[in-house]
């Protein structure tokens, strides 16, 4: 039986959590999604980063997650990392990443060109907000399904499952997100 979610707790240290925050260059970003009602949706600002450190921290973590996770999709490449903060009120409805299905279309980049997102990562950065807490749209996990985000845990799951972030009621919550992709699932 696979599990729905991989996570290790604390596993990122302060100094490595302090780095990830250091990406913020105080450039932020509104969230994009294709939703007509963005805001509805989806409410927070991201800066995305192609690091090489962040891909030599996480990606044999992935690894580790899809055997323990027991998924064992086929995964050659990674997205760029999105660093988010979420305000007071940010927010992210439920949504999936991926299906594993529909492919990027993007022949300039030839490392994700005719790739799907199969594997979702988020780790955690702060913990010093009220709200921010993660739920997979999942009825059979019981309150397993609800997770207050830890500094320095990160968790994995596949990129179909439904999850959402739910507003923060009082300070920022910072947590850093990518996809992991492989060849489309048949």
């Amino acid at each position: 039986m696979s599990f729905v979610y991989y996570k290790y707790d604390n596993v990122l240290a302060d100094d490595v959590v302090n780095k990830i925050l250091q990406l913020d260059d105080g450039n932020w970003q509104k969230a994009e999604t294709d939703h007509q009602e963005k805001e509805l949706l989806r409410k927070n600002e991201v800066i995305f980063s192609n690091d090489q450190w962040l891909y030599d921290i996480f990606w044999g973590v992935m690894e580790d997650a899809n055997a323990r996770g027991e998924w064992n999709l086929q995964i050659d490449c990674a997205e760029d990392f999105q660093l988010g903060k979420y305000s007071e009120g940010g927010h992210y409805e439920f949504h999936a990443d991926g299906d594993g299905l529909m492919t990027i279309n993007n022949p300039n980049n030839k490392v994700l060109h005719g790739k799907a997102r199969k594997i979702s990562m988020v780790a955690w950065l702060n913990e010093d907000f009220e709200g921010g807490e993660f739920e997979f749209h999942t009825a059979h996990m019981g309150k397993d399904r609800f997770i207050k985000p830890t500094k320095g845990t990160v968790m994995f799951f596949p990129s179909w499952i439904l999850h959402k972030v739910h507003p923060v009621i009082k300070g920022t919550r910072y947590s850093l997100v990518s996809w992991f992709n492989g060849n489309p699932v048949k």
